[in-house]
């Protein structure tokens, strides 16, 4: 029971690495890989696709992305210091890859009115009495178009690093350590709205988890970025697991029941970090691993997605919508559905 629980988590991990992160990090994404072997070395490879590019919580919306899906792999190799699992250690490579356009908005136009309004001093230096109106009539008779400042989206590439505890009485365990995150939506932030030269952000995180039942885990991942952005990150989750094919001794295909949230503080305290502090995100997940074979599982799922205030936020105050014209020009998506495809294989 305890290896295919373990195997469990291997198989739910990188699905949940869904997005353009501001976002669950791009560590917290593979975190939860856990490969078991009777071998001090095991690791776990995992190739997944999504319908829409996630994190943190957050549905990137289609006009940000130029696109939807998404391709992640992951790659986990885990070190257990002793025979009784008390003390292990884990390193983690991931990468996410949008599978259309790679620039924020498409690099849209501006609107004629903001194109007018560009347009108007070099109107009146011809003509000093030169109205608004009269740069907009202009505008549309030379047919002038001036594009809105060009922005990148970077595939997001993830090291984690990690040290793990568990007790002998398994009711609990502990990890934390290091994620070091460039590109994504995190590096959106951290490049274009935090004005740094590298979209890169460096954080420490500690993750508790209590286990008072076989099927039910609850935990926070508290992460604190120290370069890029710095502030606060709190992602609480619940999950449940059962049998649905098989026993708990031999799980065929399993039923995982993930609730969960994101949550920052101190991280967007400056009017141009877009969105608000406090609650970003909130999601239910539903995944069924199929163990295929002894080391590989396939594991499809589907998520539901809600804004958060922080989120809203965003949208609202979202500089490519004012600039546009385009009121369907925002960052995130209140409502969205996300399906999810991965297979593991464990070594």
């Amino acid at each position: 029971m305890k290896i295919k629980t373990a195997i469990l988590a291997a198989a739910l991990a990188v699905p949940a690495f869904a997005g353009v992160n501001t976002t669950v990090p791009a560590a917290d994404k593979y975190d939860g890989i856990e490969p078991v072997s009777a071998k001090r070395l095991s690791g776990a490879l995992q190739v997944g696709y999504a319908t829409n590019y996630t994190g943190r919580g957050y549905v990137v919306s289609h006009s940000v992305a130029q696109g939807d899906s998404v391709i992640n792999t992951g790659l986990k190799l885990n070190y257990d210091f002793g025979k009784e699992k008390l003390w292990s250690a884990s390193v983690t490579l991931a990468y996410n890859i949008p599978t259309s356009g790679h620039t924020l908005y498409g690099n849209p136009y501006a609107s004629t009115q903001m194109t007018a309004m560009g347009a108007l001093p070099l109107l009146q230096q011809m003509n000093p009495n030169a109205t608004y109106d009269d740069a907009v009539a202009y505008v549309k008779a030379k047919g002038i178009k001036k594009h809105i400042k060009q922005l990148n989206i970077e595939n997001e590439f993830a090291v984690i690093t990690a040290m793990h505890y568990m007790p002998k009485s398994e009711l609990w365990n502990v990890s934390f350590g290091h994620d070091y995150i460039h590109g994504g939506l995190i590096g959106v932030m951290v490049k274009h709205y935090g004005k740094n030269g590298a979209s890169s952000q460096n954080e420490f995180f500690i993750h508790p988890e209590w286990t008072p039942y076989k099927w039910l885990s609850i935990g926070v991942k508290t992460s604190y970025s120290a370069s890029g952005i710095c502030g606060w990150w709190f992602e609480p989750t619940i999950t449940m697991k059962a049998p649905i094919v098989g026993t708990p001794e031999d799980i065929k295909v399993a039923g995982v029941l993930t609730l969960g949230m994101s949550a920052a503080a101190k991280y967007f305290d400056n009017g141009h970090y877009a969105c608000d502090n406090g609650a970003q995100a909130f999601y239910v997940k539903f995944q069924t691993p199929w163990f295929a074979k002894k080391n590989l599982i396939v594991t499809p799922g589907v998520a539901f997605h809600w804004a958060g205030p922080g989120a809203l936020a965003a949208n609202e105050c979202s500089e490519f919508r004012e600039y546009s014209g385009n009121y369907h020009n925002h960052p995130f998506r209140n409502f969205g559905v996300v399906g999810s495809l991965s297979v593991t294989y464990t070594f």
